[in-house]
């Protein structure tokens, strides 16, 4: 299988990560998403040092600060959900403030600082790699990690589409939109509803003819692609090891 198929959260530029094998990407953002996880926000300076770390690699990708921030907005269920655990996480039940005659707890402020803090970090490791890496990449990277072969096949045709799903609804919806339909009022969630359900038989029978042409055509569940050269770097790994490094010592000495 080869395909220049691109997804459209890819940025092409001329970043330094761009060039880099995807599999020593794949394993070292894992390695610094897994740090943040399990990092303590008990110290300050092991929080700066892994925003720095982040920060940094945001830098190194050249992606416009404008674009990265319409891709930050993911992080916006996250942020709704953590503002509400100042007035409901009461922990041990000890009150920093009142707010309009409601308590605020401490525990819940803290749990929200930790939420706030890894989900932004995450999500923007997150934006990084799909903005360096294109999809095709990203399943190469996968297969030279040795991920299971139906995960990979499974991981490559969501990604494709997902893409021809979205295109559909927008062509429903112009459609819909082309015979008086207006999305005004509870009234409207009805025909909304039907072409909804519409499309998700459809997608059902498109996603069946697929699989059948393909195994009439030999597929055997996993994806043969052809050798690529990249580029290796010992210092994207460098900065992972040192990541988890930092978060390790930071439970160890706390």
């Amino acid at each position: 299988m080869e395909t220049s198929h691109s997804h459209h959260l890819e940025i092409h530029s001329n970043s330094y990560l761009v060039k880099i094998k995807p599999e020593i990407k794949l394993i070292s953002f894992f390695f610094i998403i897994l740090s943040i996880a399990f990092l303590s926000l008990e110290n300050n300076l092991t929080t700066i040092i892994q925003a720095v770390i982040v920060l940094s690699l945001l830098k190194v990708s050249k992606l416009k600060f404008n674009t990265y921030l319409k891709r930050l907005s993911i992080d916006i269920p996250f942020i709704l959900f953590a503002l509400f655990l100042p007035f409901v996480s009461k922990g041990n039940g000890e009150i920093l403030t009142s707010l309009f005659n409601i308590s605020i707890y401490k525990t819940g402020v803290n749990e929200m600082t930790s939420i706030l803090i890894k989900i932004t970090l995450c999500v923007t490791l997150a934006i990084i790699l799909t903005a360096t890496t294109s999809n095709i990449e990203i399943i190469y990277g996968l297969q030279k990690l040795k991920v299971s072969p139906l995960l990979v096949s499974i991981f490559s045709f969501a990604i494709r589409y997902i893409d021809v799903f979205i295109d559909e609804v927008k062509r429903v919806r112009v459609s819909m939109r082309s015979r008086g339909y207006s999305e005004k009022g509870f009234r409207t969630l009805k025909p909304l509803a039907f072409a909804s359900g519409a499309l998700l038989i459809r997608g059902y029978e498109r996603g069946e003819r697929v699989y059948n042409s393909m195994i009439s055509r030999g597929f055997k569940g996993t994806l043969e692609l052809k050798e690529r050269e990249f580029k290796s770097s010992k210092l994207i790994l460098l900065v992972s090891i040192f990541s988890i490094a930092v978060s390790t010592l930071d439970w160890f000495i706390t």
